[in-house]
């Protein structure tokens, strides 16, 4: 990630803001919204250090049966496992020939958010020990403003006491710094994981989550309008066992045609991403156990969170009827 400046501050208060996400970039877009395969490539950073490719041997052991080229990084030895590997797993699966650009959709819609509140000043060049905080955005009833009439309320479950603002967010930094060049880095990675709740049209029900444990989240203030954030990243890695649930509970609310073991194939296409260690880190010799992601998104400067939400009931599983799926009764 961007280092910190040599000459940075210490801690700083004042000038508080909070912005929401009002796009996505999954990896199967660039940045100004244009279709590429390669996009992923220049998405997230180089966590572990390495520049890896299909023939590189340094590096962690890939789940068996997995094509070497999972393992190979974007540009300058970005890790994004996900957008390489996993993403287009997720575009057959659901059906999404664009996933991005209709997450992005739902987002301006009001279908959910994560909301960024920072303690101190974001655009100042070597000011260091800013603060801050990540809330998951709940749905709201009508497509916001995005601007200083817009108060997002945050779900319950993205709280440290799952009940009050006053307890602040399960994620949160410290030493948030700004570069050189004026990007935003938010410092040391949260203990908890960034959780994005993809919703997709109303035809898909439920939310696909992916949880970024160890995140890293950049940004930059567009030069032309200071309430607008661009280039942001939020770059991490996904445990494979949950990102495996979660896309299992997506899809048993969506097809009854994926129940029991019939999602068992690509359950394995998801462990086969693995290409990083949990802690973000990589080394020969060892199982990977990890899958590296990176995400690109835009935001807007809003007003505070005032209001938490509940979280909404799960949507029915379909698969637990009787007669779902292959291992059903007589399937």
């Amino acid at each position: 990630m961007p280092p910190r400046p040599a000459d940075a501050g210490g801690v700083v208060h004042g000038g508080a803001e909070t912005f929401v996400l009002d796009s996505i970039l999954l990896g199967d877009t660039d940045r100004a919204g244009q279709p590429s395969n390669l996009a992923w490539k220049t998405y997230g950073y180089d966590l572990d250090g390495l520049i890896t490719d299909k023939s590189s041997r340094d590096v962690c052991t890939l789940l068996s049966g997995s094509p070497f080229s999972n393992q190979a990084d974007g540009k300058g030895g970005i890790d994004n496992a996900v957008g390489s590997v996993v993403l287009p797993v997720l575009e057959t699966l659901a059906e999404l020939p664009t996933p991005s650009a209709i997450a992005t959709q739902v987002i301006r819609a009001g279908g959910f958010t994560l909301e960024i509140a920072l303690d101190g000043p974001s655009d100042v060049p070597g000011t260091a020990g800013i603060g801050g905080q990540v809330f998951t955005g709940a749905a709201l009833d009508s497509p916001p403003a995005f601007d200083g009439t817009t108060s997002w309320p945050v779900l319950a479950s993205s709280l440290m006491d799952g009940a009050t603002l006053a307890g602040g967010a399960r994620v949160a930094f410290e030493d948030g710094y700004v570069t050189g060049d004026g990007t935003f880095v938010s410092g040391v990675p949260s203990d908890a994981p960034i959780v994005i709740p993809l919703r997709f049209p109303d035809r898909v029900q439920g939310a696909l989550v992916l949880r970024i444990h160890h995140a890293v989240l950049t940004f930059q203030r567009d030069e032309t309008d200071p309430t607008r954030l661009v280039n942001g990243t939020i770059a991490g890695v996904l445990d494979a066992d949950e990102l495996a649930e979660a896309v299992q509970e997506y899809a048993n609310v969506n097809s009854p045609t994926l129940c029991g073991s019939s999602f068992d194939g690509i359950a394995n296409q998801l462990r086969q991403a693995q290409d990083i260690l949990r802690d973000g880190t990589n080394a020969p010799g060892v199982p990977c156990d990890a899958i590296s992601i990176g995400v690109g998104f835009t935001a807007r400067r809003v007003a505070s969170p005032t209001i938490v939400a509940s979280d909404p009931p799960a949507p029915p599983n379909l698969c637990d009827t009787p007669d779902a799926g292959p291992d059903a009764p007589g399937g």
